[in-house]
This record gives C-alpha cells, structure tokens and sequence, in this order.
C-alpha cells in the first residue's frame, strides 16, 4: 500500500488541506517543485495518492500530457480512485475535469476550515487505499453510532425519507437544511430501487416502470439506508446489490443536469436523472463506490451549519471508487 501523498500546487490553503489529509490517512506528503519532478515522484512510487490543483483547463492539461508521455494513461503507476482535482470553480466551469479519462474525485475548495475539513476527507482517503471503499463506518468519525433502515417495498421509501426530516429536525437541523437531505436520501433511494436493478445481461429492469410502482424488495434487490451524525457532519449511504452504476454516465448525468436550469426531478418515470448535482449545488458532498455486479454504495455528507449560506457554501467534494 502507498504510503504517499503527492501534491502538485504551490498554493499554501491546499498545502495546509492536504497536510491534515495526510495526517489522518498516515500518509507522507510530497511537494514537487514542478511538473517533471511529479512524474518522478510518481515513478518512483506504488500508484500514490494524488491532489493536483487543476482549476484551469491548461493545469489539468499539462498534467494529463505528462502522464500520457511518461506513463500512458493506463499505467498500473497511477489509479484514477487515488487522483484528486482541486478547484476554486463549480463544475459547469471545469468540464475538463468531468470529462478526464483518470478522473477520480473532484473538490470544490473552501477551506474556512481546513484542519476539520482535511480530516473528514483523511478519511475518504484512507478509505479509497483500502482494497474496498464500502462501509459508512470507514468514511466517518470512529465510534460514530449507525443507525440502519431496511427497505422490503418500493412503497417505503417516503417512509424512510420523512424518518430521516424528522430526525435531523431533532437534532436541530433547520428545518430548510433537513428537507434539502431528505430530499438527497429521497434521489439516493430512488435510484437504489429503480435505477440499479438489471438483469443477467446487464438490462435495466425499470427503465420504463413509473417510479411509483410497488413491487418488493427481496433478496438481490433488497435496499439499505445508512444514517450516522457524528455531531458535526451527517452521512447518510444507500445499498444496493446490483453495483450497475457506471462511471462515465454518473458523470456525464451530474455535469449535464448541473447545466440546466430547467432540469426537474419527474418522479414517476424511470431513468429521469439522478438529480445529484442540485445536492452538490445545495451543499451535499458524494462518495461513489461502486463493484460492478456485486455493489454499489452512495454516500451523501452534508455539515451541520448555523446559517443557509454557510451551508450552502461549505466545502463540497465528489469521491468515486469503481472496481472491476
């Protein structure tokens, strides 16, 4: 296992980030003075783990370039589940990034608090060198309690959704702040019940059946829901056991979604969209895990704040972990 962290940026907030980061996953950090000693760096590692500051087109260009030549893109010396783009821009504004063939997580920075939020994605990062990135409890604060809702009908989902308004409304969510993740728990199940079914050959089993439709949830199809709050952040993981979800479209969907504007939700009609870039937009973070066939886990982080706007505007990041 990679016991390094390289980062390529020359800017003292992400230096500060990413130091923390490390400390958290115990990892060593590693400042390259520029783009030739980075792919040293990576030659002389085991695919480490790295942050590059990509928010300009020709940034990300330069480092896709140099690894092209020194590597190839497909190289066993570099993971796209290790690499981790750093932005000052929304992503309508970085499409290089969304369309990267090594894309492998996405941070939207704003580090108002950088120790604390360097720790919490420490823990993303310890999690994505593990040789699987599944369980709630990797991602979040140890000893955090999980509380876990079974689904056995489509018809609970609502149910579901509403336990969770009112159990961030206990905890003293705004209550604006606790519809908005119910809202996100509402997308991550209905894609968990409908989106990821598919059948021997890959076939999606509802892709024309109104997202309204009864039917049980057993066996393969069964669904969980994972709720943790660890007093600052909740993490809230939806379980499916079809793992179908596809990079590239996940991709493709969150970038084009975020895009228009007069994109909606049509709740019963399968295949509509996700709808995951309006929980990105509203403060929602995502981490993807996904084996194929076998798993898929979705995990949304949203911090508990004073005020909208500081929720909102919080630190925000977009994590995937495929295998195959």
């Amino acid at each position: 296992m990679t016991k390094t962290l390289i980062a390529i940026t020359q800017r003292a907030d992400d230096l500060e980030f990413v130091t923390k980061v490390a400390q958290t996953a115990q990892l060593t950090v590693k400042q390259p003075a520029d783009m030739d000693a980075a792919m040293a760096l990576i030659d002389s590692e085991d695919a480490p783990v790295l942050f590059i500051d990509a928010s300009a087109a020709a940034d990300y260009s330069r480092f896709e370039s140099a690894i092209q030549e020194k590597f190839g893109l497909f190289s066993s010396k570099i993971a796209a589940n290790r690499i981790h783009f750093l932005s000052s821009d929304d992503i309508d504004r970085v499409p290089h990034l969304m369309a990267s063939p090594i894309f492998g997580s996405y941070l939207r920075r704003n580090y108002t608090q950088a120790a604390g939020v360097g720790e919490r994605y420490g823990r993303i990062i310890r999690a994505s060198l593990l040789e699987r990135a599944f369980g709630i409890d990797q991602l979040i604060k140890p000893g955090t309690r999980i509380q876990t809702i079974k689904l056995t009908n489509s018809k609970q989902k609502q149910e579901a959704v509403e336990v969770v308004r009112n159990y961030l409304v206990a905890l003293k969510f705004q209550s604006r702040m606790a519809t908005l993740i119910a809202n996100s728990v509402d997308e991550l199940l209905m894609n968990a019940i409908y989106d990821a079914p598919t059948d021997a050959t890959g076939k999606h089993i509802y892709v024309s059946t109104p997202r309204n439709t009864e039917f049980e949830l057993k066996d393969k199809a069964s669904v969980e829901l994972h709720v943790a709050f660890d007093g600052e952040v909740v993490a809230l993981t939806a379980v499916d056991l079809f793992g179908s979800l596809e990079k590239a479209k996940l991709l493709g969907a969150i970038s084009k979604i975020y895009r228009e504007q007069e994109y909606r939700v049509r709740a019963t009609v399968a295949g509509a969209g996700i709808g995951l870039a309006t929980v990105f937009q509203t403060g929602g973070s995502f981490h993807f895990a996904s084996d194929h066939g076998a798993r898929t886990e979705v995990t949304v982080f949203f911090r508990k704040t004073e005020n909208f706007k500081e929720f909102k505007n919080q630190f925000r990041f977009i994590s995937t972990q495929f295998y195959f």
